[in-house]
């Protein structure tokens, strides 16, 4: 059965008590408490929503209460949340390990799999200041007993106790807490809070975009009232019509619609006045109303980039590009490109540092195997200006064969295995070339010469020359002094007919 406990620990007591930092030391009789300060509480006051690090549990509370209630911020949760969960990872290691901990975390959360695990966990690390939570369920209860079960728990039900050695505090639905050990329990928190007494808190997702989140939602509550039939933002000054009147029309306008199970839409109301020399008008005054010069369009735009930014991630993840001075597509593409390294990158950081450093055992390793097309895409088009470039250089004489094939090396756009097979293709073609040549009389230069003595040094079988017999043995069972290692003469075919032919040459 394989063993967890064979690499190092994620907490070290001796490295605890030598610390400078007081850590309170967690029981689990009593749930844990947040410190606050009067700043907080006159930040309150702006907002229905209790202020950040006041109270963490009330906070997330209203939390979860709000974000259902705010269609943008929902729709672009669920699109992180379900590009978290495909993204696509694979285990290293021996094969019995690696089908071990591949059944445990593809039947994590209690069978309902990885996919179920990611999505819950991603809501809460987006939306709760507490962060979230796994539980891992050993086969003992000791830190070196193999992990059989990953169950992801209700960040509203943790308390984060600041103790390393017990982190948490998890209550069941049956009300019992358990103080769970740190082989027990992983944490996970976004962008952590560094107030040292706010123990384990983040600045949520949510928590980030909130204000732009509660001014959408207003705009959108103002609409929904205002086309819904029931807006009573605004007080009617109305002459040569009493209100009684009013009033009677109405109730018996709402009557009709009633009766004919109208909801949305009502007929017009039609009142008819006594007196047809009244004069008769109506003044409005709003009490709520848009913003002088409000444009929906341009504030849902401003509100998507609100929340691409607190995701992390690039505008194009959550909507299309709109018109606009937005840059060159280059740009726009450039900007799409590093945001990949934010969000994604960073979950899959928490993610793979949380599996490898205390789910698996050494000799294990998790990591994610994603196949990124688009960014694949990217780079083909970058490799191929690169060679485009390379190939005017050529035509013009700034870059000769090697150089160009070095700097694509460099660059990435051939590995070192072409590389060095290339150039050990160009030496052979020039050493076939550099024997014809001296077969056929030519003398060679002095860099040729230079090579060839080099070469004999190291005992190098060097090209056939024109000349005297080099020979020294001519007995049977011998090879000349100039043959090869490959048993190939090197005697020219003028002096010696019947040497072997040469061997076959790289066209």
């Amino acid at each position: 059965m394989p063993d967890n406990g064979g690499g190092e620990k994620q907490v070290d007591p001796a490295a605890l008590a030598q610390s400078v930092i007081e850590t309170p030391k967690a029981e689990g009789k009593n749930i844990p408490t947040v410190a606050t300060s009067l700043l907080w509480f006159l930040a309150q006051a702006a907002s229905a929503i209790t202020a950040w690090g006041r109270n963490v549990k009330l906070r997330d509370r209203q939390l979860r209460e709000f974000y259902p209630t705010e269609n943008y911020f929902t729709a672009g949760l669920g699109t992180v949340s379900a590009r978290n969960a495909a993204f696509n990872w694979e285990l290293t290691g021996s094969g019995v390990l690696v089908r071990h901990y591949q059944d445990v975390l593809m039947n994590a959360n209690q069978g309902e799999g990885w996919h179920d695990l990611i999505v819950k966990t991603s809501i809460d690390l987006y939306t709760q200041d507490n962060g979230a939570f796994w539980e891992l369920v050993r086969m003992t209860d000791t830190p070196t007993a193999p992990v059989v079960g990953i169950n992801h728990l209700d960040s509203g039900e943790c308390w984060h106790t600041g103790d390393p050695l017990k982190p948490v505090v998890y209550r069941d639905t049956k009300g019992e807490l358990h103080l769970l050990n740190w082989w027990n329990v992983k944490t996970f928190a976004e962008i952590p809070a560094p107030i040292e007494k706010l123990h384990g808190i983040q600045l949520c997702a949510l928590t980030r975009l909130l204000r732009a989140a509660q001014i959408l939602q207003n705009v959108t509550v103002y609409e929904e009232e205002k086309t819904g039939g029931r807006f009573m933002r605004a007080i009617h000054l109305i002459k040569g019509i009493s209100t009684s009147e009013i009033n009677d029309a109405l109730a018996q306008i709402a009557t009709q619609a009633d009766n004919m199970g109208l909801v949305k839409y009502i007929q017009p109301m039609m009142v008819g006045n006594v007196d047809p020399k009244a004069d008769v008008g109506h003044d409005t005054i709003e009490l709520a109303s848009m913003p002088d010069h409000f444009s929906k369009e341009e504030a849902v735009k401003l509100y998507i980039t609100i929340i691409a930014m607190a995701f992390l991630s690039d505008y194009q993840d959550f909507a299309p590009l709109p018109g606009g001075n937005l840059g060159t597509s280059t740009q726009s593409e450039i900007l799409h490109m590093k945001s990949r390294g934010k969000g994604p990158a960073l979950f899959m950081g928490l993610m793979s540092n949380g599996v490898n450093f205390a789910v698996l055992p050494e000799g294990v390793g998790f990591k994610f195997a994603e196949q990124d097309l688009e960014a694949d895409e990217v780079q083909a088009d970058i490799r191929h200006t690169r060679a485009d470039t390379r190939k005017i250089d050529l035509e013009s004489g700034v870059l000769s064969i090697p150089a160009a094939r070095r700097q694509a090396l460099e660059k990435g756009d051939i590995s070192k295995e072409l590389f060095e097979q290339l150039e050990a293709e160009d030496e052979e073609r020039s050493a076939l070339d550099l024997e014809d040549r001296l077969q056929g009389g030519e003398k060679p230069d002095v860099h040729e010469e230079e090579v060839l003595r080099e070469g004999e040094k190291q005992g190098v079988r060097q090209p056939a020359r024109a000349g005297p017999f080099r020979g020294t043995a001519d007995t049977e069972g011998e090879k000349a002094d100039c043959c090869g290692s490959e048993g190939v003469c090197c005697y020219t075919e003028e002096r010696n007919p019947e040497a072997p032919e040469r061997s076959s040459r790289i066209p």
